[in-house]
């Protein structure tokens, strides 16, 4: 009898304690999904709003950090798309300054602090300049034909951008394949801008965004006009 009751205490623990540590188990996996938790999400992208025309934004940093708070429901599937830190540009100058840092938390999340709280943001007004547009050719055409004439409109383009940008500019160029072809034919490309290096430059406003070439292509012993841009 003594040995059945101790057997009997000896379970019935062993069920209390498992008990215990099922309840534990629940009543925590619970807390922590109701606990609110921050978490900081790096390198969000930094963007502007509200620049006035004829500016242009020179050097700014391209992320920041943003420090969230919620559930860790809310965190779960967070997509970057969600996050948005910007800077709001609303009657500032040309120059170099000084701008706090904005941002938006998703929903379910709010929002703790950026950082930085403050970046530097360097201005610089847009200008203009009118550049020749010339046309270089590649290629060989069919046999028999040979390149007569050329002529493109326009014949020079505007381009608009920081005058940093627009002094590197040495050439504005369309290039035309005339590997196989024969007759007459027109093209619309769109113009390389090149430095003296000869490497391309980006970042600069062309107005009209493409060029129009056409080229008279004449058989052999066919005469015709003198080659002109």
């Amino acid at each position: 009898m003594d040995k059945f009751l101790h057997r009997f205490n000896l379970n019935l623990l062993l069920a209390v304690f498992l008990a215990v540590i099922l309840w534990l188990f629940v009543t925590g996996d619970d807390i922590t999904r109701t606990t609110m938790v921050r978490k900081i999400i790096q390198e969000v992208p930094l963007s502007y709003e509200n620049l006035d025309q004829g500016l242009a934004v020179v050097k700014m940093p391209q992320t920041v950090d943003m420090t969230l708070e919620g559930l860790p429901s809310a965190f779960d599937e967070l997509a970057e798309s969600e996050l948005e830190a910007y800077l709001d540009l609303t009657a500032v100058e040309a120059g170099t300054h000084q701008v706090q840092v904005r941002g938006k938390a998703p929903r379910g999340l709010t929002l703790i602090s950026l950082a930085p709280r403050q970046v530097e943001v360097s201005i610089e007004k847009l200008q203009s300049r009118y550049f020749p547009v010339e046309v270089q050719f590649s290629g060989r055409p069919a046999a028999g034909w040979d390149l007569q004439k050329h002529s493109c409109h326009p014949v020079q383009l505007e381009l608009e951008a920081v005058s940093s940008l627009l002094e590197r500019v040495a050439r504005v160029v369309v290039y035309i394949d005339l590997d196989d072809r024969r007759d007459r034919f027109e093209i619309e490309e769109m113009p390389l801008l090149l430095d003296s290096d000869g490497e391309e430059i980006g970042g600069v406003t062309v107005s009209p965004p493409k060029v129009t070439v056409m080229v008279h292509l004449a058989a052999e012993g066919e005469t015709g006009p003198v080659m002109e841009e």
